[in-house]
């Protein structure tokens, strides 16, 4: 263990967190030389000061010590972290993990390349989706992008929409209320669902459309998406915006170690 290497992770860390080597010295309790002394790796802290440290630096102690290549023996204490958490924690905990192991400088995946790839990375701009695929598809996309997706679609559609049969995504577009609310248990009432159609004279003909292809139930109150259509929308939504919006896209293919 080398006393520079604690000292310049502390004045790493005190930097990012915006404070001076005073105003740290008197969250522990000790002068601004001291603090320069450790940065300096002229002298170590306590190890209360240590654990005190990992608190206001929102680090382990194993980081400020210089242990490292052992992110397992976190597992623990991120488990445990993770049950106290609202769903809404734990998605922006696992974005930020997430944001962190993206590929630094992706390059595309050369033209008319068929070889299997193991690994697909797709980022669309600061606030936008990103997905991850190896054996499963992950996918994050924050509340701004959702909504931008679609007030996008209400404006005009392009692919993949296009696909969905004539008069069919108004009716799912009404029928999803909320893009934070997967699964939505209220169901909305045929007037108020008709008002929202641009097109009344044909509404029974496209609402039952909508029920025949899986889209849609009749339930008591109106009419709701099913889970499968609520899901396959939201995605859909996402698709469209990612593929047709014009921000920072890249899209890497292949192990991103070579």
């Amino acid at each position: 263990m080398e006393l520079e290497n604690i000292g310049v992770k502390i004045a790493k860390q005190r930097r990012a967190h915006n404070m001076t080597q005073e105003e740290l010295g008197k969250k522990v309790s000790v002068s601004a030389q001291a603090v320069s002394k450790w940065e300096k790796g002229d002298s170590l802290p306590d190890l209360a000061i240590i654990v005190e440290l990992a608190n206001i630096f929102h680090c382990t102690t194993d980081y400020l010590l210089g242990r490292t290549g052992n992110l397992e023996s976190l597992f623990p204490q991120i488990h445990e972290a993770l049950m106290q958490m609202s769903a809404e924690e734990k998605i922006s905990f696992l974005s930020e993990i997430i944001t962190l192991s993206e590929v630094a400088s992706p390059s595309p995946a050369p033209l008319g390349s068929h070889e299997p790839s193991p690994y697909v990375h797709v980022h669309l701009g600061p606030t936008g989706i990103g997905l991850w695929a190896k054996d499963r598809l992950i996918c994050i996309a924050t509340t701004e992008f959702l909504d931008e997706a679609i007030e996008t679609i209400q404006k005009g559609t392009d692919f993949p929409l296009t696909l969905l049969p004539d008069g069919i995504l108004p009716v799912l577009l009404a029928l999803l209320q909320d893009m934070n609310d997967l699964k939505p248990d209220e169901a909305v009432n045929e007037r108020i669902l008709q008002s929202r159609f641009p097109d009344a004279s044909n509404f029974d003909d496209v609402i039952t459309e909508c029920i025949e292809l899986g889209f849609v139930d009749r339930v008591r109150g109106g009419y709701r998406l099913n889970t499968k259509a609520d899901l396959a929308v939201r995605l859909l939504a996402i698709i469209h915006q990612t593929i047709n919006k014009q921000a920072a896209m890249y899209v890497t293919m292949g192990n991103p170690s070579n």
